[in-house]
């Protein structure tokens, strides 16, 4: 979902590092003032694995609100040449959101949010011969997020893209460290990112099961060092204190 908010880290492949890992997002497919809905995810892609929590509340018939977290924590030797080095790669970040959504057809919904993110990394590299490296920054993120989901009792279906601005600050890393140059993001701080993503729910009407799929393009810079994509999984759970008063009055 896990889709919160986004998730940075840093990671290392071979030896380049990568700077940007999507997380995944958070579509409610809200349809009436009240409704709340929760979500538990586990999301993996390459190189990384971690956990999400995402909430939402509608606040009126139209205006919903949304928070996510993404706590994600990395640690191997499996991608690394020689087996002589481990990395330990680590990050969290929250995400909070304001939105607008609308039944514009019979069983389909949209909605759009405006996003804002901020959160760490920090990654050391252990080896044998020279100690630990380590490598430490903050970032924070703004993006728009609008999706179109089609929603019956037990699945849906939901497309989404999330449009964000991506920034660096706070970049840590001392002379001695050779595989990771704070130099290359004080200078290369900021990013244009398209996440395209598709999200199946299935399930009773109130809890159900999701997979979810999203891929992350660099506008400002293609070839920028980043996980391209991740999939998650998870439950979401619904509350709707109209529906329970209705049942409760039968």
């Amino acid at each position: 979902m896990k889709t919160i908010l986004l998730f940075l880290t840093i990671l290392t492949l071979g030896c380049s590092p990568e700077y940007y890992v999507p997380n995944s997002q958070n579509i409610p497919i809200m349809q009436s003032k009240g409704q709340t809905n929760l979500g538990f995810n586990y999301n993996i892609s390459d190189l990384t694995q971690g956990f999400e929590f995402q909430a939402a509340h509608a606040i009126s018939n139209h205006i919903a609100l949304q928070f996510n977290g993404d706590w994600v924590n990395k640690v191997g030797k499996d991608y690394l040449s020689d087996g002589s080095e481990e990395i330990n790669a680590k990050g969290s970040m929250l995400e909070f959101g304001a939105g607008y959504f609308k039944n514009i057809a019979p069983h389909f919904v949209f909605e759009t949010y405006g996003l804002f993110c901020f959160g760490n990394f920090e990654l050391k590299k252990y080896t044998d011969q020279n100690g630990s490296d380590n490598f430490s920054a903050k970032f924070n993120r703004i993006g728009i997020q609008p999706s179109l989901s089609y929603n019956r009792k037990n699945y849906s279906f939901s497309f989404s893209s999330r449009l964000a601005n991506l920034k660096y600050n706070d970049i840590n890393g001392g002379e001695n460290t050779p595989d990771f140059d704070p130099n290359y993001l004080k200078t290369n701080n900021t990013y244009w990112l398209l996440e395209p993503a598709l999200t199946i729910q299935a399930g009773s009407e109130n809890v159900k099961f999701q997979v979810q799929y999203v891929y992350s393009y660099n506008l400002t810079n293609p070839s920028f060092e980043q996980e391209p994509d991740i999939i998650s999984f998870g439950i979401k759970l619904k509350i709707d204190p109209k529906k329970q008063i209705k049942s409760l009055n039968k």
